[in-house]
């Protein structure tokens, strides 16, 4: 398969994203601009921070005033999974330089990763991911524009609206884990209320990156995941071996 092959490819894989990644970019490009952000702020960021879950963060901290090395911080924390998602993606292109794995890691985010790394072995390939980034990237960046397009024309009540996206965005990131393991259920119930409680005595952007780094410390230390349908899997395989040789 050509590179102009494994692009293309690459780009076809992304298209699902797009559906995803657009409707969030339009919220996140109205909610910018009602915290402050002017529209060319709005877009450049989208253009030089490619993180939803961080642009999200830095728009919510903004709007609470909150200080620059707060945000840093913040979203530093929140994005520290790309170190482990960078290696495990750079891992299937060991011919890389390290120059292109500086430049390609801006490039990583969770959709990225997933779609790359549960590829077929004859697609990890440097051209394949170029393709899946080139559409995925340019679509987000195409939905903050539309957001900030549509907020000039958009009524004042549905551009407010639009703000409680980028919170259900932070919610449906949590509620698959918390589903599957009642501890992570229980650490994000205590991180809310110690940021609730934080935030009483001390400005509301400290209180979210203390309590983000305490309740993530102790879940790391408490919260195990639990293989259990692998284990039954397992059990099931062993019982029906065990059925056949007593057959």
């Amino acid at each position: 398969m050509t590179a102009r092959q494994l692009f293309l490819q690459g780009m076809r894989a992304g298209i699902p994203v797009v559906f995803g990644y657009v409707p969030v970019g339009i919220a996140y490009g109205v909610s910018a601009l009602e915290a402050g952000f002017s529209p060319f702020e709005t877009i450049l960021m989208s253009c030089m921070v490619y993180s939803g879950s961080g642009q999200v963060l830095g728009v919510s901290m903004t709007a609470q005033h909150a200080g620059l090395v707060a945000i840093f911080i913040a979203t530093f924390l929140i994005n520290f999974r790309y170190f482990i998602m960078s290696a495990c993606i750079f891992s299937r292109l060991p011919g890389l330089s390290n120059l292109g794995r500086v430049l390609a890691s801006w490039f990583v985010v969770d959709e990225t990763f997933a779609i790359f790394t549960t590829a077929p072995n004859k697609l990890a390939k440097i051209s394949y991911l170029a393709g899946i980034i080139a559409l995925t990237y340019s679509s987000w960046v195409l939905g903050a524009a539309i957001g900030v397009a549509a907020h000039a024309v958009l009524p004042a009540w549905i551009s407010a609206g639009l703000g409680i996206a980028l919170y259900a965005l932070f919610i449906a990131i949590v509620v698959p884990g918390c589903k599957r393991n009642g501890r992570i259920l229980v650490m994000v119930l205590c991180c809310a209320l110690s940021c609730t409680l934080l935030s009483m005595v001390i400005d509301g952007s400290w209180a979210i990156v203390i309590s983000t780094l305490v309740c993530a410390a102790v879940g790391a230390l408490f919260i195990k995941e639990e293989p259990k349908a692998v284990d039954d899997n397992m059990t099931a395989s062993d019982n029906s071996s065990a059925s056949k040789e007593g057959k």
